[in-house]
């Protein structure tokens, strides 16, 4: 494959900034191997709700990217252009180009810079790059480059970005992008395949990555510690799993420092266990866990009269809790040993939703929650991850509850993914609520579901009030409950099997 004539448009040079096998595929690679993944439209919708915000409250009438847009509009958005640039063309869409009226260009006694929406709490190179990218596209357009580009948050504060000191780097990256697309075999896989969890690409890659025993699907393997093994001439899972943890501690405590000769020891023991899970494919106990066992799950669910599982869905970008979940297991006798997996009335253990609206304040939904949870006192709480305590204690506070309340429901809350990682190692790249539930054979009703796509439910069901999209979202609530009462199950059962 040749350079010349190669096409590199905003999409592709964002793609290989954050995976260069990403890029590669989208350019040649059989796009029926591709899956929809909700994250994109997810970020396009607050990409736009962010711009219509920012014109509106400036006043901006915003002209399409049309000729006759040309004409010297206040702002302009979603223009799309092409540009030669030595022996490849460029080619983009710019979300919004504000006019400069303190500067000429072809047009008249003005030009335009570049806005883009960021992701996130800074501005990072990704972003960077791609406005230079973007002002690169404006200079052909106009007749010069614009000094600097602009940055829109999602509060809608304004950063500029000086694109003069970007443009080396810029010439160096569309070089390198240029003839990495050019060869014949994509890029080896990144290093942080965490990230591949929301790529188009997540199938064949996650195929390719178990094929070749990829270490960064070791569960604590991040892109650092795996170049770190490398240097070690541990370069797959199985020679992790063959290394011996003493000689192993050793060494990284070498290449990190000698002094903390324990924290290395013990880390590469939990490494070498964990390769030996995912090789084996069984899961394994913690050498450590029993005494942990005894003195939590257990022992706290020995008597109680029943269980609440419970589990939020949110809208990150929005900063909104919509929907606070609750699935209610009663137990059938008071005598008898706990068992989550039996059926304790003959029917499925109660959803109890409770959806909050952002007009209805923080106040209206504590007292929802509040209500319920008093329904039930002293029942333990059980969530899946460390985001509905924090977030649940938050919503408390900040509506007024005391701090005695603060702390009794504190005292009920339980945490079934620390417990899991105190006690357990599975067979499995990621310890989130999806994958080991799907391990352990539970399904969501809704086919490939999501926390990304509940959100694009939520945001349709608030533009347009579709009663479908409403329930889907309890659904996938109410199986996200049954899921954690699923893993929690398990891990009962394994106690029990003491």
């Amino acid at each position: 494959m040749k350079s010349d004539g190669l096409v590199i448009s905003d999409r592709l040079l964002r793609s290989w900034l954050r995976c260069p096998r990403k890029a590669w595929q989208d350019l040649h690679d059989n796009p029926s191997r591709r899956t929809w993944h909700p994250q994109r439209a997810v970020q396009l919708g607050q990409e736009q709700r962010c711009l219509s915000r920012y014109g509106a409250g400036r006043g901006l009438v915003m002209a399409r990217g049309t000729p006759e847009a040309l004409r010297g509009a206040a702002a302009i958005q979603g223009l799309r252009l092409l540009a030669r640039e030595g022996r490849f063309q460029l080619r983009g869409r710019i979300p919004l180009l504000l006019r400069r009226d303190d500067a000429k260009s072809r047009f008249g006694p003005w030009s335009y810079v570049p806005l883009l929406v960021r992701t996130g709490r800074f501005i990072n190179r990704e972003q960077r790059l791609c406005l230079a990218f973007l002002g690169r596209l404006l200079q052909g357009f106009q007749g010069q480059c614009p000094p600097h580009g602009l940055v829109l948050s999602g509060d809608g504060a304004c950063q500029q970005v000086s694109l003069d000191p970007l443009q080396p780097q810029l010439d160096q990256l569309l070089e390198e992008v240029a003839v990495g697309l050019s060869q014949p075999h994509p890029p080896e896989l990144i290093a942080e395949r965490k990230r591949c969890a929301i790529c188009s690409w997540r199938r064949p890659c996650n195929a390719h990555a178990a094929a070749s025993g990829h270490l960064g699907d070791v569960s604590g393997v991040g892109a650092g510690r795996r170049r770190q093994l490398i240097r070690l001439q541990i370069h797959t899972i199985a020679e992790l799993a063959r290394s011996d943890p003493l000689r192993l501690g050793q060494a990284l405590a070498r290449e990190g420092h000698p002094n903390q000769v324990d924290h290395h020891n013990a880390l590469a023991a939990a490494l070498a266990l964990q390769a030996r899970s995912q090789q084996s494919r069984q899961a394994q106990r913690r050498p450590d866990a029993v005494p942990s066992i005894r003195n939590s799950l257990t022992t706290r669910l020995h008597q109680v009269p029943g269980v609440l599982f419970y589990d939020i869905e949110a809208d990150p970008d929005a900063r909104e809790n919509y929907l606070h979940g609750f699935l209610i297991w009663t137990r059938p006798d008071p005598g008898a040993p706990l068992n989550l997996t039996l059926d304790p009335t003959g029917a499925s253990p109660q959803h109890h939703p409770v959806l909050c609206l952002p007009h209805q304040g923080d106040g209206c939904c504590w007292r929802r929650i509040h209500g319920l949870l008093s329904r039930f006192p002293d029942w333990p709480l059980l969530h899946y991850g460390e985001t509905e305590r924090v977030e649940l204690l938050r919503l408390a506070r900040r509506a007024g509850a005391s701090a005695a309340s603060r702390e009794t429901l504190q005292q009920r809350l339980m945490d079934v993914h620390q417990l899991l990682r105190q006690q357990w190692v599975l067979p499995l790249s990621s310890y989130g609520l999806k994958s080991v539930a799907t391990w352990l054979g539970f399904r969501w009703r809704q086919p490939n579901a999501e926390g990304a796509r509940a959100v694009l439910w939520w945001r349709h069901w608030r533009r347009h009030g579709h009663d479908h999209d409403l329930r889907r979202i309890l659904e996938y609530n109410h199986d996200d409950c049954q899921a954690t009462r699923v893993v929690t199950a398990w891990l009962l059962a394994q106690e029990q099997s003491l």
